[in-house]
């Protein structure tokens, strides 16, 4: 059984079903800076702590920690350095240099598949185990990453669902990496 997986899945197909009940509420909640991206930033949030916490417990911290450095860079871009919450003046400077508020839509978005080797890396590369140890991911976790990943594609496929079905697997995304950080931290040793 793949219980990230079937989540991952079952929570996609509800949003395909309200999507067609109610298109105007299902964009709204889905909406850029709407519920679903906010949830998105808390959930985000709890998953650098887990991962500082399975660094704390690590018997190999590295892996852990890096990953907790990484979620917390993609946090602050998420909220725009700030400017999200209101607090703008990094956010600013990171628009000078940038040309946007963050790093992610720089170069028309390109640079945002940047944030994802990591991920893909983490999750993806066959044969980790080796040198992750007790800090690889699970075979459901790394299924229900790849259940997010198609999906992202598919849903870059539907321009006038884009921006709803990136923030929604956004959000599935960062409750999969929160699950597996919760896992680390928890696990014995």
């Amino acid at each position: 059984m793949l219980p990230w997986t079937i989540v991952v899945l079952t929570v996609a197909a509800v949003a395909v079903v309200a999507a067609l009940a109610s298109p105007a509420t299902t964009l709204a909640v889905l909406a850029k800076e709407g519920p679903a991206e906010h949830a998105s930033h808390a959930v985000l949030a709890a998953a650098v702590v887990a991962w500082a916490l399975a660094g704390r417990v690590a018997s190999r911290r590295a892996v852990p920690l890096a990953m907790a450095g990484f979620l917390a860079l993609v946090l602050a871009e998420e909220v725009d350095w700030g400017a999200v919450y209101g607090w703008p003046a990094l956010g600013e400077r990171m628009a000078a240099a940038f040309g946007h508020r963050n790093m992610h839509n720089a170069g028309r978005g390109s640079s945002y598949l940047l944030f994802a080797l990591p991920l893909v890396g983490y999750y993806m590369v066959p044969g980790t185990g080796r040198w992750l140890g007790r800090a690889t991911p699970s075979r459901d976790e790394r299924w229900a990453f790849a259940a997010v990943a198609g999906l992202f594609i598919a849903g870059n496929m539907i321009p006038a669902w884009e921006r709803a079905a990136q923030e929604l697997l956004e959000l599935l995304l960062y409750a999969l990496l929160l699950a597996t950080g919760v896992r680390l931290a928890r696990a014995p040793g």
